[in-house]
């Protein structure tokens, strides 16, 4: 343990991912605190510097506090630019307090010690038609400096059998001076079914420059209803290619068969397979050897109730060797979920092994891991656990191989 959180204008319940920088500072967003009259506050981005000397304190220091109007709740992913620059995305504020949200940029102090500099990039419409709301996946950087993620609210278009707009896929595009404006373009509109609705994944590129992202609903699976019967959908894998004209086209490659099938965010493999965690596996898409063929799921593996854990989230991670790692929200020796490592088989046919690598303490100071684990640069595994009943509390752990 790293360091815990105790509320107030320090923070509370920390996100994940982390984020890591050169010199082994760690980057993420806590969801309470930020107020010092000890109300829960908005939210707050911070920063935590390893020690000096092997065995010392790690140093927290808060970068910003959410004050609702510029933001709330950051959910998804921190990301540096070359020049050192950190962007992420608040779920909330903004236009308005629920489903709008914000894209930010952190500049790093120009002397060290000093403030660094808040910009809100872009605010979205929030829920109702517009350009999107409530942004919670991964963003990304392209070659040019692009950024690029999904919504999870609103759009442009009205969703079919799902009431209302259901996300969108969005590029942020930075000034071309600057002190200048960025630049939102809506990519692709969700129509719930048959492509997919509430996009809370993000995107990844692929490797010839098309987007990937998932979606909780959505798509022609006929199997997910919703209270009244209202066939919804299961959720969809799908494929933004660019186009000559320069726009995007979406084509929907994997239709999942139940809630329980449905992954957060997406990682691509070095052979350009698709990666991801649902309720209770790991499963591995791959591409079609032809243009007109089909991609396969593939489960590489499947949790019981027990010490491996249950409901893998969020991304994986991937190593040279190709072993994954994850973080489970359930079960383990205490009910309150896992880090797991899974290791290919030594041939094809093979069965994956998996090895759990921690779990989190039960009883009244129960946590459970928030988001994926990241490998720092030292080769430690970094990441984040929170205590549902407690808004006050969490910490930043290391996992030592």
């Amino acid at each position: 343990m790293l360091h815990s959180f105790t509320g107030d204008s320090r923070g509370g319940q920390p996100t994940g991912p982390l984020v890591s920088d050169s010199a082994g500072n760690l980057y993420g967003g806590a969801l309470t605190g930020g107020d010092k009259a000890g109300i829960l506050g908005h939210g707050l981005i911070f920063q935590l510097s390893p020690p000096a000397v092997s065995g010392g304190k790690w140093t927290e220091s808060v970068l910003h506090t959410f004050t609702v109007s510029d933001g709330a709740y950051n959910f998804g992913n921190l990301i540096f630019d070359h020049a050192g620059n950190l962007y992420g995305t608040t779920y909330d504020g903004g236009n308005c307090f629920y489903y709008c949200g914000v894209v930010f940029q952190l500049a790093p102090p120009a002397v060290q010690g000093g403030a660094w500099t808040y910009t809100v990039l872009h605010t979205f419409a929030g829920p109702r038609i517009g350009d999107g709301g409530g942004p919670w996946g991964k963003l990304v950087f392209d070659q040019k400096g692009n950024l690029y993620s999904t919504t999870s609210q609103g759009g442009r278009v009205f969703c079919t059998s799902i009431p209302g707009p259901c996300g969108n896929v969005f590029k942020l595009s930075p000034p071309a001076s600057q002190g200048g404006a960025w630049t939102e373009t809506e990519l692709y509109s969700l129509k719930g079914v048959p492509d997919g609705a509430f996009a809370y994944s993000g995107v990844i590129f692929g490797k010839k420059g098309t987007l990937f992202a998932s979606t909780s609903q959505g798509g022609s699976t006929s199997d997910c209803t919703d209270g009244e019967g209202l066939t919804i959908g299961c959720g969809t894998v799908f494929e933004l290619v660019p186009t000559p004209g320069g726009g995007w086209r979406e084509a929907v490659l994997y239709n999942f068969k139940s809630y329980e099938d449905g992954p957060g965010a997406l990682l691509l493999g070095k052979s350009g397979d698709l990666w991801g965690a649902a309720s209770y596996k790991i499963f591995r898409m791959t591409p079609p050897k032809t243009e007109v063929g089909a991609w396969t799921e593939h489960v590489v593996y499947t949790f019981s109730e027990g010490i491996s854990g249950t409901l893998p989230s969020d991304e994986l991670i991937q190593d040279a060797a190709g072993n994954l790692f994850g973080t489970s929200h359930a079960s383990g020796l205490t009910g309150y979920g896992t880090v797991f490592k899974l290791s290919p088989p030594a041939n094809h046919s093979g069965i994956w092994v998996e090895t759990t690598l921690q779990t989190f303490p039960g009883g009244f100071d129960s946590v459970q891991p928030w988001g994926s684990v990241i490998r720092g640069v030292d080769g430690n595994l970094y990441g984040t656990a929170y205590n549902q009943g407690n808004p006050n509390s969490g910490y930043v752990f290391k996992i030592i191989p």
